[in-house]
């Protein structure tokens, strides 16, 4: 086995501008997280065009007259929350905090007093640094299973299936050197900060350690079966990077996309990125892992399943009894 990872080792740093590219992402997505966080002690931000001055008797809530209406990126890099525009008789709010929140931003705008309704319920520092990396590193993931890729594609499983080593031994190394080459990274990217002192990372290094560990399992498990249904890598790397940018953009990586659709909430609360991101957010609000039990387990199953989709296809295509 420490032949083999020296052997994958040594391809993968044929290729390490993509490692230091992807991780430069990585690093580039947890400072602007921390960017973000920094901008304010303002639990809701709201825009408003026109209308009376509003006082807001609270340090949790900020309003900031517009003389006109922004950006959509506004609300999506979270400049604003809300925009609220008061120029008609009935206020018209643009958000994408979902129809729950939008409700409420309404009666706030009829009775201020309301003003503990519209405060969000959203993470601190660490769920936002874990949400900003969370799509790269899932990419990176995709990306990281070139190696499984070009052997199949070169034809090279054929001539290493006939050789002594047991298929499950090859497998094991696939999905063993991509979720190191996934988790140690990206792990000591982390505590670098930490212990550089360069900002408050939210939580200890911990609890980043078992979370960071435990999405880099359903990573792993889902980019080696994505690679396990495709012949050539290209294919394989576009596709699987395709589905995770699309599947972590809904689950609310960087904002909430909740539409007030009943069967379209319902389907973004069963995305593995939208457990994994309700685990964060209740760990660093005090919860124990204990207490978050069916969310690690619905994660870990999800990688669980994916796994042997990939083991029982590939065994499959590859293994002759």
């Amino acid at each position: 086995m420490i032949s083999m990872f020296r052997n994958d080792w040594a391809r993968t740093w044929q290729n390490k501008a993509r490692l230091f590219v992807m991780l430069g992402l990585i690093l580039v997505s947890i400072f602007l997280a921390v960017f973000v966080s920094s901008k304010g002690n303002f639990s809701t931000k709201i825009g408003v065009i026109g209308g009376p001055k509003q006082e807001v008797a609270s340090d949790t809530v900020k309003i900031v007259p517009l003389s006109k209406e922004p950006k959509k990126s506004a609300l999506a890099l979270g400049t604003y929350d809300a925009i609220v525009d008061m120029r008609q008789e009935t206020p018209v709010i643009s958000t994408f905090k979902g129809a729950e929140y939008k409700k409420e931003l309404m009666n706030y705008f009829k009775d201020p007093q309301s003003i503990k309704a519209i405060q969000k319920n959203e993470g601190g520092i660490g769920s936002k640094i874990i949400g900003y990396m969370l799509m790269f590193l899932l990419m990176f993931s995709v990306t990281n299973m070139l190696l499984f890729s070009e052997d199949k594609e070169k034809h090279i499983m054929e001539r290493i299936i006939t050789t002594p080593i047991s298929f499950i031994k090859l497998f094991a190394n696939y999905a063993l050197f991509a979720w190191l080459v996934l988790f140690i990274p990206n792990l000591l990217i982390i505590a670098g900060i930490s212990f550089l002192g360069l900002t408050d990372i939210g939580l200890s290094l911990i609890n980043y350690t078992i979370l960071i560990g435990v999405i880099t399992l359903f990573a792993t498990a889902f980019a080696v079966c994505n690679a396990s249904f495709f012949q050539v890598a290209d294919t394989a790397s576009m596709l699987g990077s395709m589905i995770m940018m699309i599947t972590t953009l809904l689950s609310g990586s960087f904002f909430s996309l909740d539409n007030g659709n009943k069967f379209f909430n319902d389907l973004i609360h069963w995305l593995p990125q939208k457990q994994f991101l309700e685990l964060v957010k209740n760990i660093e609000a005090g919860q124990s892992y204990g207490d978050n039990f069916q969310l690690l387990f619905y994660l870990i199953g999800i990688s669980a399943i994916l796994m042997i989709i990939a083991i029982v296809k590939t065994r499959k295509e590859y293994v002759r009894n």
